[in-house]
């Protein structure tokens, strides 16, 4: 089979498409993320169910005609599952550009405070940051990432809570940064119990927004994983001890969408983003390696799934994402390269900034 081959061909030598270059996910010493072998690729074609074949082959189909692949797609046993398990932002409620901007404008009110603490906490310069206008600043260019920071991969299993997940991984990750701990956030607290600070709903495992998510742990808190284990399901809310609080966050920009490198700027200062993307297409839940470009962004807007940003590679124009599936997806450990101009990646964008 021509796509299994290509596939385990890019684990072996990851010489294909543009990889003779500086490639930090190949690396086995770089970060926590745990690189599949060859072997591990392969068996993963016998653990497929009737399902599982039938959405491998309109893959197959559908990577035919994408055009100038700079991917491979390969079986995982992701593709078992129904599509909606695997996303969790509802693509008919778009994001509220309104609730961004009240935050931001919140910012803006006590910037002053805002950036003395980052000052102190981020130990960078935040005197130019705007937190309802551009950013100015250069950022660093080449394959940036912060592999000190890294909390691991997680698996949302057969629940639409990405959108949690990708919260709780940003704070996680900028908590890292700041403070040099790494904590295990409950992803279930958020799903069973968050609400925003004005009492709406966040969501459930049929989908919700990562900034209400935000919005819950600044007024609400969230509860430690070891006190509030994930179990993948709406049920009710538990009255858990709340373990950390998020002091703000923000949005890059409602009023317009984000420039590759304002989101590098908060990248860099803040250890890591939540970013909406469309991921619901068939090449995508089969991703096996590369650089994913097989929906380029498009006036549609349209998302159906959040992702955390950790870092970016200019010699590929990708991010590099880390996922919610678990790490038998793709070949790195349930992270990913993410084309700058793909799936409408970086059109949402969120920060947080916990409190200590």
């Amino acid at each position: 089979m021509k796509i299994k081959f290509l596939a385990l061909i890019l684990i072996c030598m990851f010489s294909l498409r543009g990889f003779s270059q500086e490639d930090p996910l190949t690396k086995k010493s770089v970060g926590i993320f745990k690189l599949r072998t060859k072997a591990e690729m392969a068996q993963d074609e016998t653990k497929l169910t009737g399902k599982g074949k039938a959405a491998f082959e309109k893959a197959k189909n559908d990577f035919k005609n994408v055009k100038d692949a700079q991917f491979d797609i390969a079986p995982n046993e992701q593709l078992n599952q129904d599509p909606g398990e695997l996303l969790g932002v509802p693509e008919s409620e778009k994001p509220d550009l309104n609730f961004g901007q009240q935050q931001n404008n919140e910012n803006k009110k006590n910037q002053d405070e805002i950036k003395a603490n980052l000052k102190k906490d981020g130990k960078f310069d935040a005197s130019q940051l705007d937190f309802v206008g551009a950013v100015t600043v250069s950022v660093p260019s080449g394959c940036v990432w912060n592999t000190n920071i890294l909390t691991p991969v997680k698996n949302q299993g057969g629940c639409g809570s990405c959108w949690s997940f990708a919260a709780c991984a940003a704070f996680e990750h900028c908590y890292a940064k700041f403070w040099g701990t790494k904590l295990d956030l409950s992803e279930q607290d958020i799903v069973a119990c968050g609400v925003t600070c004005a009492n709406a709903d966040c969501g459930s495992c049929a989908g919700g927004h990562s900034y209400k998510a935000f919005d819950y742990m600044k007024c609400k808190g969230v509860a430690s994983q070891a006190s509030y284990p994930y179990t993948g399901t709406s049920t009710p809310c538990l009255n858990k001890p709340k373990f950390k609080y998020v002091y703000t966050w923000g949005q890059l920009y409602p009023g317009r969408f984000p420039t590759v490198a304002e989101i590098k700027y908060y990248v860099n200062n803040f250890g890591a983003v939540v970013t909406y993307m469309k991921a619901g297409i068939s090449t995508f839940y089969s991703y096996g390696g590369g650089v994913y470009n097989g929906y380029p962004s498009n006036s549609t807007n349209a998302i159906d799934h959040a992702v955390t940003i950790v870092g970016y590679c200019d010699n590929l124009n990708a991010w590099i994402i880390k996922n919610s599936w678990g790490t038998t997806w793709g070949p790195y450990g349930g992270y990913a390269y993410v084309g700058y101009n793909q799936c409408n990646i970086g059109k949402y964008v969120y920060w947080v900034y916990p409190k200590y």
